[in-house]
């Protein structure tokens, strides 16, 4: 793409730094360096998910209460002042994705996705040690069954692929069982069932993870050229002394900001100094001062998730004088539609996360989007003028096919939905 316009560009930017459109924003900022101090800005409280009571049980787990925890977290990302916050939450959401399906207690995910938020922003390194103890993660993978002599390689297998070095990173068998021998012992106190009291009685409160010491492998492993009696900790410090590591999340994260993989030299110049204290906006901020961040060539390259589809026609779709983002109908109208779309939180398609790109795009993308207007609580009043409307979706530069289509049409419903389905809004 060539020729992009300054207010493309501040739309760009906003875009990519969080998980809407946010129209209302972009209207009154000045240039691309304002829109990155804006969206990177952390001032002001972190949300916190409502409260959700423990089950008595696994069996008296309501899995529809997922759907309020959703439909929070859309709120969130349709109205937080963090912009970052939200799209860091959604990224490591999906970097470590886990689902209700197997786990089976919204409970235990909402719990998990307290400590993705809590870290989203701070230190890598801090989330995993959280993460690879939390007990969504721990059942999910089969953390749980993983015992000495009877080692389970699921947890160790992923953490090492999919979470830290990478596919390509070199890595043998050995060191996922060695991985996996140092993950060994951790259990989660499951309320309800015989073992409950048990684990109680040894510290692990109901709901909970904790190490059982007898359960542990505490014999010498050789993971990754190293050689020790390593436990869960001191295996995941290994894991971040490999200089993988750092390249790989940087280079997803660069993937997710920038639109294209960055180049063999820019992906160990960024995992190299990500690496040195694996902070995560420190990452963040080397990618988006990267001229390649507002470049030309990076507006438009993503393909646009559902779940940021259903943001952007919600903020579209509200008054722009100041007054709140319209809601959907009630929160299990957006659960149903995001999981029809393959695409709702909580419940990835598998253990690599949601699909991206042009998985995303067929004839079943535009019956995603009129499921995703149906959510409106009321019929949008989109403005009179064309150029009015595009903004609402914080588009600028379209094509004159477009402009024509919406020029076209005089029903004011169907201008906006022709204009939640152009082309332009299907990319971001």
């Amino acid at each position: 793409m060539s020729g992009v316009s300054d207010r493309e560009r501040i739309a760009h930017v906003v875009r990519r730094l969080s998980m809407g459109s946010h129209p209302d924003l972009v209207s009154h900022l000045s240039d691309t360096d304002t829109a990155i101090a804006r969206a990177l800005d952390l001032a002001g409280s972190a949300p916190v998910p409502p409260a959700m009571d423990p089950p008595p049980s696994l069996q008296a787990s309501q899995p529809a209460q997922i759907a309020s925890l959703i439909d929070w977290w859309v709120d969130q990302m349709q109205s937080s002042s963090r912009l970052v916050d939200e799209r860091l939450t959604w990224f490591w959401h999906d970097h470590f994705a886990t689902s209700l399906r197997k786990v089976r207690a919204p409970y235990l995910m909402r719990q998990q996705h307290v400590t993705i938020r809590a870290h989203a922003t701070g230190s890598f390194a801090d989330l995993l040690h959280a993460v690879a103890k939390d007990p969504a993660m721990l059942l999910f993978l089969d953390g749980i069954t993983n015992t000495a002599g009877k080692v389970n390689e699921n947890f160790g297998r992923e953490c090492l692929e999919l979470f830290t070095v990478g596919r390509d990173a070199g890595y043998t068998q050995d060191d996922v069982v060695a991985a996996s021998r140092s993950f060994t012992g951790w259990v989660v106190n499951l309320a309800g069932t015989p073992t409950s009291s048990r684990l109680a009685s040894l510290g692990i409160a109901p709901w909970a993870a904790g190490l059982i010491p007898s359960r542990h492998d505490r014999g010498v492993k050789t993971l990754l050229g190293r050689d020790g009696t390593f436990d869960l900790d001191s295996a995941i410090d290994v894991i971040l002394e490999q200089p993988a590591t750092g390249t790989f999340i940087a280079t997803k994260l660069y993937r997710t900001l920038i639109g294209r993989d960055p180049d063999a030299t820019t992906a160990r110049r960024l995992g190299a100094a990500f690496a040195h204290d694996y902070q995560i906006m420190g990452l963040v901020d080397a990618i988006v001062r990267d001229p390649d961040f507002t470049a030309d060539t990076a507006v438009r390259t993503r393909v646009r998730t559902p779940v940021e589809k259903l943001v952007g026609i919600h903020q579209a779709a509200a008054n722009g004088h100041g007054g709140t983002t319209a809601t959907p109908r009630r929160p299990a109208a957006v659960a149903n539609v995001l999981r029809a779309a393959d695409y709702l939180p909580f419940l990835p398609p598998n253990v690599g996360g949601f699909p991206q790109g042009s998985l995303l795009l067929g004839p079943h993308d535009l019956v995603s989007t009129f499921a995703l207007l149906a959510t409106l609580d009321t019929s949008p009043s989109p403005p009179k003028s064309v150029d009015a409307l595009l903004a609402r979706f914080s588009l600028f530069d379209v094509s004159s096919t477009t402009r024509h289509v919406l020029e076209a049409e005089r029903d004011p419903g169907r201008r906006f939905a022709l204009a939640a389905m152009s082309p332009e809004f299907a990319v971001t």
